[in-house]
């Protein structure tokens, strides 16, 4: 077993706190951030088949000239008696290539409301787009930024000290997990700086941050069944806004945001979990209240459960006795110190759906700034 070693520059070593349960040959951590396709003995894709099919014998990544044979949606409040379930919102993760750069582009727009969906007030419009854009080095895959109608954010780290033209600027800001993904089975954890900033990215003052936050990030590679029914390996990547002084734990953190990645889709699923005794700034509504009523939505399944090492002085482990709420405990096996933590809010995107073939593609230009692919 090795200790997570922390905090360089926002560079952390994998700390790996549990033994892996079976040996594998190293992923790259790109094959869980973009869409897989089916594809022929010509390596042809076929649109009829989508990865997890019985009939997909080959499968791949899709490539940044390819349109996408079907498309992720997330899932409706059940209970209306409509059998077709066509969410609010429909998801690509694609490659985008710009002046020989690739970066991944998680891409979202809204879906036209229908009579299963409703009004949806407050709903993203379909000629509205959000994104977040995605990439790796040789030592982790993380998030540089993303955009909404709402916000753009970018998380600058101190690599901006490169050369502030460059889009290493943003490089680890967001960490996601190791750029080789750990086994399943294996947990770790970094302590990462970044510097949340928010319009255009192109825009941003050429120099460099003076002080960046530290932010946990915990990684866990474990089989996940979906709301589709799906059971894929997953990473489970956690992203606390802050971590405690030792880098170990999440300190003082009252939120935190849990991102699951596949082989089969990329970015699959989306949680905000709160710890107990947050109350939302807007409507005064506690963590616990906010839990039951999204479980009583039943809009997504379970989040992955277990217990599982994160760090020496960070355990999740399952909540017993809360039947009305997803809820975990995060324990410091040192001191025996816990604090519950309510899952919030949840976005599932293993709804698929077929993709008219003639659908064009987002315009990426539109929802991702240039700057994330200067070299």
């Amino acid at each position: 077993m090795r200790r997570g070693i922390h905090l360089v520059w926002g560079v952390a070593l994998l700390g790996c706190l549990a033994p892996p349960l079976r040996a594998a040959e190293p992923t790259s951590i790109a094959d869980y951030m973009v869409m897989d396709v089916c594809v022929d003995a010509a390596d042809r894709i076929v649109p009829s088949m989508v990865p997890g099919d019985a009939g997909c014998e080959r499968r791949r990544n899709i490539r940044a000239d390819e349109l996408p044979p079907y498309e992720l949606r997330n899932f409706l409040n059940p209970g209306r008696g409509c059998t077709d379930d066509g969410g609010t919102v429909r998801k690509l993760n694609r490659p985008v290539e710009r002046e020989g750069q690739t970066r991944i582009v998680s891409s979202t727009q809204g879906v036209p409301p229908s009579p299963c969906s409703g009004s949806r007030d407050g709903a993203a419009r379909p000629e509205d787009g959000t994104a977040s854009i995605q990439w790796h080095d040789e030592g982790y895959g993380f998030i540089m930024g993303s955009y909404s109608p709402v916000a753009l954010s970018i998380y600058q780290t101190p690599f901006c000290r490169d050369g502030s033209s460059s889009s290493r600027r943003f490089f680890r800001g967001w960490v996601i997990a190791p750029a080789q993904v750990p086994a399943t089975g294996e947990t770790g954890f970094g302590v990462f700086l970044s510097r949340l900033a928010t319009g255009s990215a192109s825009q941003l003052p050429t120099a460099c941050p003076t002080r960046f936050r530290r932010a946990l990030t915990t990684w866990l590679v474990t089989p996940m069944r979906y709301k589709s029914g799906r059971e894929m390996t997953s990473i489970v990547s956690s992203h606390f806004a802050q971590a405690s002084r030792d880098g170990l734990s999440p300190g003082r953190t009252m939120q935190m945001e849990q991102t699951y990645w596949t082989r089969e889709f990329g970015l699959s699923r989306w949680e905000k979990w709160a710890r107990e005794g947050w109350v939302h700034p807007r409507s005064g509504r506690s963590a616990a209240d906010l839990a039951r009523e999204l479980r009583q939505r039943g809009r997504c399944s379970p989040p992955a459960g277990g217990t599982f090492d994160l760090s020496l002085r960070t355990r999740f482990t399952d909540a017993p006795g809360h039947d009305d709420a997803y809820v975990r405990s995060i324990v410091d096996p040192g001191t025996g110190q816990s604090s519950l933590w309510y899952m919030t809010l949840c976005e599932d995107y293993t709804n698929i759906h077929p993709r008219p073939a003639d659908q064009p593609l987002p315009d990426a230009s539109a929802i991702a700034d240039r700057a994330y692919w200067a070299q």
